[in-house]
């Protein structure tokens, strides 16, 4: 469940930079229009920060999209939450790691 939370998170901090560079906004010039830091915006872009939903409605309208276009459906959340999954899943099967350390590896990428 972890997983579909986090993939949310990253989706909708990709879509809000994707929007804020094709119109020419740097972080720093969206973080004081919006009344917040600089760093909150780039951990909003990688998904560190959960956006709360008023920040999303601001981010939105200086951005001129509507709020729904940087929610992701259901299915873009499973997609992307079991396709980052299946990266390092299939990177620890081809390592020639033993068996007690791909687990200990792959549970500590989980909790990043």
């Amino acid at each position: 469940m972890a997983e579909y939370k986090e993939a949310i998170y990253k989706i909708i901090g990709e879509r809000i930079k994707s929007q804020r560079e094709s119109l020419n906004i740097s972080q720093l010039k969206l973080s004081e229009k919006l009344d917040i830091s600089r760093s909150s915006i780039s951990n909003i872009e990688v998904g560190r920060h959960q956006i709360p939903l008023h920040v999303l409605y601001e981010i939105s309208r200086v951005l001129e999209l509507d709020t729904k276009e940087f929610l992701p459906t259901y299915g873009e959340i499973v997609s992307f939450a079991t396709s980052e999954i299946a990266d390092y899943s299939n990177f620890l099967k081809s390592s020639k790691l033993k068996e007690e350390q791909k687990e200990k590896l792959s549970d500590v990428l989980k909790n990043i």
